[in-house]
């Protein structure tokens, strides 16, 4: 038996039935959709005003906005992110890698000199988080000896807040880390201390 060609399938009706719920939901956001309301409404002008200076007053409310209800900058638009500064500072000094790893008084109260001495032109600021980068070469052929370069850098580092504790943070493998630095044309003994500092 051939389908009756008069009634629309089942999809045809399916289609118009979700176009109508379709234009229903759109009525319904567009309605809710209400102006918000100003959170500093105008006064309502007093009792004894005239009709015509009523109207006059809210025309002018209305074409000419109230000064004191524009939004003013506040301190959150201009005022920077916090955080580490980006542009960091470095400070060298020069020890005796073994006498310092090995914890020498004389060395230590050296570190101590060296150090004061370099952050002197940065007084008044606190660093944030430090690296150390130590250099040892061996006494053969002049190679970089990795493992020594990184006792250094670590010894250094651990000194750092005793030799200045009001510019270095509490020592913290998280926040003052050493490592060694392989450069050709540094000398033996040479620790490279970065600095960085909190924004401002």
């Amino acid at each position: 038996m051939s389908r009756d060609s008069g009634r629309p399938g089942g999809t045809y009706l399916a289609g118009w039935l979700f176009a109508d719920l379709l234009l229903v939901i759109v009525l319904v956001v567009l309605g809710s959709e209400m102006p918000a309301a100003d959170p500093h409404p105008d006064p309502a002008p007093t009792a004894t005003a005239t009709a015509t200076a009523t109207a006059t007053a809210t025309a002018t409310a209305t074409a000419t906005p109230d000064p004191s209800h524009s939004p003013s900058p506040t301190g959150s638009v201009t005022s920077r992110p916090g955080g580490l500064d980006p542009v960091t500072v470095s400070i060298g000094i020069r020890l005796d890698p073994g006498a310092l790893i090995a914890g020498s008084p004389s060395e230590t109260a050296e570190l101590t000199r060296q150090v004061t001495q370099e952050i002197k032109r940065y007084e008044g600021r606190t660093a944030a988080f430090v690296m150390v980068f130590g250099t040892v070469r061996t006494s053969t052929g002049g190679s970089v000896d990795t493992g020594r370069s990184d006792d250094y850098a670590t010894a250094v580092a651990r000194q750092l807040p005793q030799a200045a504790p009001r510019f270095f943070p509490p020592y913290s493998e998280k926040i003052i880390r050493g490592y060694h630095d392989s450069g050709s044309s540094i000398a033996s003994g040479t620790a490279r201390i970065e600095l960085f500092f909190l924004l401002s």
